[in-house]
């Protein structure tokens, strides 16, 4: 919305351009767009997770991830929805030391019962990382598709399919010349052959697979491993709410 309500105009020729924002019709597309979600949804309230700004946890594990994001400019309007979130909104903003807004999403979504969002939920995102989530899932730019259900089968199956390709918009390798083709190449028919399985054999099998590409590359279940922690969204069990720590995940033995 920040995007859409900005554009470039030189007034005359030769003049450099100069950024011109409809700031109202932008914080209003903003609460129409929040409105509509409640009433298509029937939902009695909703959260509003953002990444933290100071640190992420994830470039602990891998010191390169999404280093080039504050070489992007944003458009002022960025600077003044995030403000109106910040006060119209206060009350259902969740950040968290180190966390990004998808891992909020997640540890909420596969919390038992999380006292900010009881009873059925639903991720309303874009980010086709939300897949690696076992939830209730819906995009907004597909509006016409109803919810999909994440089963902790397809989840897992995306997340492993992540650490092989990596991610560039987020800065993460993956494994070495591992496209989407060849990820499921080496994981489809193992995961398929599982699927009356537990979820932790099903994971189990995946991982092999994972590490088993990997090292035929001439790397390491180590590298493999620090790819996986990159593209996990977090879950419930990985984040101690009373310490603020992250347990980054460990292959099953």
């Amino acid at each position: 919305m920040a995007f859409a309500n900005t554009s470039k105009v030189a007034w005359d020729d030769g003049d450099e351009p100069v950024e011109v924002i409809q700031e109202d019709k932008a914080l209003a597309e903003v609460d129409d767009f929040i409105d509509d979600l409640m009433r298509r949804f029937g939902a009695d309230d909703f959260v509003l997770p953002l990444s933290c700004k100071r640190h992420n946890f994830r470039k602990d594990v891998f010191p390169t991830y999404k280093s080039g994001r504050h070489a992007k400019p944003k458009p002022a309007l960025w600077a003044v929805i995030d403000e109106h979130l910040n006060t119209k909104y206060a009350s259902k903003l969740m950040v968290r030391d180190s966390l990004e807004g998808d891992d909020i999403l997640g540890l909420l979504a596969t919390h038992p019962n999380p006292k900010r969002a009881p009873g059925k939920r639903l991720i309303v995102s874009i980010d086709k990382d939300l897949q690696t989530i076992p939830c209730r899932l819906w995009n907004p730019s597909k509006p016409d598709i109803a919810p999909r259900v994440i089963t902790p089968h397809d989840a897992d199956l995306y997340w492993m399919k992540q650490t092989l390709t990596g991610d560039s918009t987020d800065e993460y390798p993956g494994c070495p010349g591992i496209g989407p083709k060849k990820a499921d190449a080496a994981l489809v028919a193992v995961s398929e052959a599982l699927r009356d399985a537990s979820a932790e054999e099903h994971l189990a099998a995946l991982w092999q697979a994972v590490v088993q590409t990997y090292e035929f590359k001439g790397l390491t279940a180590e590298d493999a491993l620090t790819q996986a922690r990159c593209a996990r969204i977090l879950r419930h069990g990985d984040y101690d709410y009373a310490t603020g720590k992250v347990a980054l995940w460990s292959p099953p033995k």
